[in-house]
């Protein structure tokens, strides 16, 4: 399960960062950002596992979604300035996702835990 989301969130870095043509910097990182927080929550070990995997895979989901508007801004022959809008506001849309999803599963999980 680990390893699936660390290779789809991969793929997706690659396929985001790759329709951005910005050749390697910060805005690429900052465009990769919520998929290497996926990574990141599958990778650390912690008390609430299943919460962290919850998340992974929203972050995983949020990159599949956004994949959406970064193509088309990537097929957009206009020059007004609608790409660089989606490149700055989408990473802040897939964090939001999962930071709702994050408030969602944790209220689930911990009135679990606070039952048993």
């Amino acid at each position: 399960m680990k390893k699936i989301i660390i290779i789809f969130s991969v793929v997706l870095i690659l396929a985001t960062t790759g329709t951005s043509g910005f050749g390697l910097s910060f805005f690429q990182i900052y465009i990769a950002s919520p998929l290497l927080l996926s990574i990141l929550l599958v990778l650390i070990k912690t008390k609430n596992s299943k919460l962290n995997l919850i998340v992974a895979w929203a972050g995983l989901f949020s990159g599949i979604l956004a994949l959406a508007p970064y193509y088309s801004s990537y097929t957009y022959t206009g020059n007004d300035g609608q790409v660089g809008l989606i490149y700055a506001v989408m990473p802040f849309y897939q964090l939001a996702f999962m930071l709702i999803v994050a408030a969602i599963a944790w209220n689930f999980t911990h009135k679990n835990s606070a039952q048993t």
